[in-house]
């Protein structure tokens, strides 16, 4: 379902998203929770553009050793397979301003 045009779009920032686990772009319950939050919004066709970090090196996979230890290990991906560039300059008005992708590696969930 597509948004009326004019239709308010809510904006949703969180630095960790929980969408998929190919996608490490989170650590734990805060991100899961914001994951859940975006299902149950698409579920209900509310008009909403999420907006997260991507970092090439995924966030840490946390282990424990035998002693209890934590210990961290990288979680690599590659968002080139799972993620489409956004054309650069594209602009979002924002209630008090504007925001502006930034060229570069800025990506979109496809």
């Amino acid at each position: 379902m597509k948004p009326k045009q004019n239709t308010p779009v809510i904006a949703y920032f969180s630095m960790e998203i929980a969408l998929d686990p190919n996608i490490p772009t989170y650590s734990g319950g805060l991100g899961m929770l914001a994951g859940d939050t975006l299902r149950s919004v698409a579920d209900l066709a509310v008009p909403l553009v999420a907006v997260s970090l991507v970092y090439r090196r995924g966030y840490f996979r946390q282990l424990l050793d035998g002693n209890g230890q934590q210990t961290e290990q990288p979680q690599p991906w590659d968002p080139d397979r799972m993620l489409e560039a956004v054309e650069r300059g594209r602009r979002w008005r924002l209630k008090g301003g504007r925001s502006q992708c930034a060229p570069g590696n800025t990506r979109w969930l496809v």
